[in-house]
């Protein structure tokens, strides 16, 4: 490895730790009536904790669990954006199944990708 590798990956292992260190342990607390904790809940809970709206609360459960599984993906796919795009779309389905976003974000994702790829598809093409 070479030296500014080796001082990036010591980097981004510290902060990880800070990250981790910095992070409080939560329980998830049972009701009286004996009621499970269900992942479609998530986002109606974390808004009323925070008192925002729901919407603003969907996105924010969505932005932190992207977060913990993209950030590690894209730091240690060395550059390599498929990987994390494959990744960000998966993620993007798994939230849309869940019921956590509505599915008009995937057709814009979509949409947008595609502009962006356009020139270099017409590249591969032609």
């Amino acid at each position: 490895m070479k030296r500014k590798d080796k001082i990036r990956f010591i980097m981004g292992l510290l902060a990880l730790t800070l990250l981790l260190l910095l992070c409080q342990t939560v329980f998830a607390q049972e009701d009286s009536t004996n009621e499970k904790v269900n992942l479609l809940d998530i986002p109606k809970h974390l808004s009323e904790a925070l008192g925002i709206p729901l919407y603003a609360g969907q996105l924010l459960t969505c932005a932190s669990v992207s977060m913990i599984f993209l950030l590690p993906i894209a730091i240690f796919s060395k550059g390599n954006i498929i990987l994390t795009l494959i990744f960000s779309l998966m993620l993007l389905g798994v939230f849309i199944g869940v019921g956590w976003l509505e599915v008009w974000y995937m057709l814009i994702v979509v949409v947008v990708v595609a502009a962006l790829w356009s020139a270099k598809m017409r590249g591969w093409l032609t």
